[in-house]
């Protein structure tokens, strides 16, 4: 008799323990949100372009684990989701560049702490937004074009015109005072910028300066660039100067 009680008593632990299902996989409740990056300068001082997040690492926490559960990444648009949810807590978090310098691995995380009460339940996060430092974040678009030069005698009578090679092209955000790429042009005058993040840009070629009123006889002749998207290639065309 003894015996069977034990064995009903277990049982039954048994089963109120399989009933009591903590967080995680195995629901029908859905944890939603975006993520928007705000590419920054180093000292985070200047937002160059905010754009949704795409493929960035997103974390989710099941109840008080100690350690993330499980991660996704976000679609082209920022989104992001997590299915088939059980009840309970969780945490969702990203990484973004530490403002504070306090951080020994440069990031910090950017955490939403939210509930699932009930079977079937969608719940949408608040926005998160991170920072990128723009020297540690590599986009996928490109500015290409072509430099093309006006050789003229000192009476300004026109000698020669064709494409210049190994001509310096110069690169600059539209919020700084300064370039922070040059690449030379290839022997048929064009160039490349590759890698490039979403932002308003600047492309400019030093040129003699045709009214003669430049005490140096150097003037710079810009051609701005405004990339939107991801993936855009942009041809700035030929951009003419006078050797």
């Amino acid at each position: 008799m003894q015996k069977l009680l034990v064995l009903i008593f277990s049982t039954l632990i048994l089963f109120f323990v399989g009933c009591n299902k903590h967080e995680g996989e195995g629901g029908t409740a859905t944890i939603k949100g975006s993520v928007e990056m705000h590419l920054c300068s180093d000292n985070f001082e200047t937002i160059y372009a905010s754009f949704p997040g795409e493929e960035v690492d997103v974390f989710i926490v099941y109840g008080d684990e100690e350690v993330y559960s499980d991660k996704t990444s976000t679609h082209y648009n920022g989104n992001f989701q997590f299915n088939h949810l059980r009840k309970g807590e969780y945490q969702i978090f990203v990484y973004s560049d530490d403002e504070s310098g306090g951080s020994q691995s440069g990031k910090v995380p950017v955490i939403r702490n939210v509930e699932i009460t009930k079977n079937g339940e969608e719940l949408e996060l608040e926005k998160m937004e991170v920072y990128d430092q723009v020297t540690n974040y590599e986009g996928s678009s490109t500015i290409k074009g072509r430099v093309f030069a006006y050789d003229y005698t000192s009476d300004m009578i026109l000698k020669d015109s064709f494409y210049i090679r190994n001509e310096y092209v110069y690169l600059a955000r539209q919020a700084d005072n300064y370039y922070f790429e040059r690449q030379r042009t290839f022997y048929d005058g064009s160039f490349e910028f590759t890698s490039l993040p979403q932002g308003n840009y600047e492309v400019y070629v030093y040129s003699r300066d045709p009214s003669q009123q430049d005490p140096q006889d150097e003037i710079p002749v810009i051609k701005i660039v405004d990339i939107l998207e991801n993936r855009q290639t942009v041809d700035v065309g030929r951009i003419d100067i006078i050797d």
